[in-house]
């Protein structure tokens, strides 16, 4: 079971924007089947499907700037890869309004990630 929680971001790469933009038109059969699709150097014809942990660095400076979220890229799959950058983007895509989308492992981790989101030392929360 994937969960995932949709939130509002208020920075996003220029090349999402255009890729987001020129598929808001399509219908939604097409959003399902083309939309947010990032094509590998081998130029699959669908998703590649990525089961590695980690990825590789040009540099300690690199992986630094990575591991300090100053440069963009993936850093350990847990986290992200190309595979759920995809589906969060077909996400986007199909929830007219947002923004962006975030992954989980569950929908215990998804509902757990939309309360946090929302909450602050302090606060309680009763639940079942």
């Amino acid at each position: 079971m994937v969960g995932v929680f949709l939130c509002l971001e208020d920075e996003m790469t220029n090349e999402k924007e255009t890729a987001q933009a020129s598929a808001k038109s399509y219908r939604t059969a097409t959003k399902l089947e083309r939309g947010g699709t990032k094509r590998s150097q081998f130029n699959e014809t669908s998703e590649a499907i990525f089961i590695n942990s980690g990825f590789v660095y040009d540099s300690a400076e690199q992986a630094a700037g990575r591991f300090k979220g100053e440069n963009e890229g993936f850093i350990y799959s847990r986290y992200a890869n190309p595979t759920l950058s995809m589906f969060e983007d077909r996400m986007i895509l199909l929830e007219d309004g947002a923004e962006a989308a975030r992954a989980t492992a569950s929908g215990m981790a998804a509902g757990n990630g939309a309360l946090m989101s929302l909450l602050k030392a302090g606060d309680h929360v009763v639940a079942p």
